[in-house]
């Protein structure tokens, strides 16, 4: 994102309104948007699936975050472009 001239905070720490914590990847705290990037190696489960879907759903209860996009760790290492692509739209859509 850096090399795009994107700059989002990076492992920010938010609170949900019943007070979870949650660290987020990246913020681009103006515009509302979350982005996580997803490794394989820790999704491999049905129990981590079912973490993986209770915390995108906290996420998204944070005042701070009204959109959330999701990439996995291939998206960034095999087709960036795509990812910067889709992360500008959303920032656009924000505006």
């Amino acid at each position: 994102m850096a090399d795009a001239g994107l700059r989002p905070e990076s492992q920010v720490q938010l609170f949900t309104p019943l007070g979870r914590r949650v660290v987020l990847d990246f913020l681009f705290r103006r515009e509302g948007l979350a982005v996580e990037i997803e490794g394989y190696a820790y999704h491999g489960t049905r129990e981590a699936h079912r973490r993986d879907v209770s915390r995108f759903n906290q996420v998204l209860q944070c005042p701070e975050v009204r959109s959330l996009l999701r990439f996995t760790a291939q998206d960034v290492f095999h087709n960036p472009a795509r990812m910067i692509t889709e992360i500008r739209a959303a920032l656009a859509a924000s505006g």
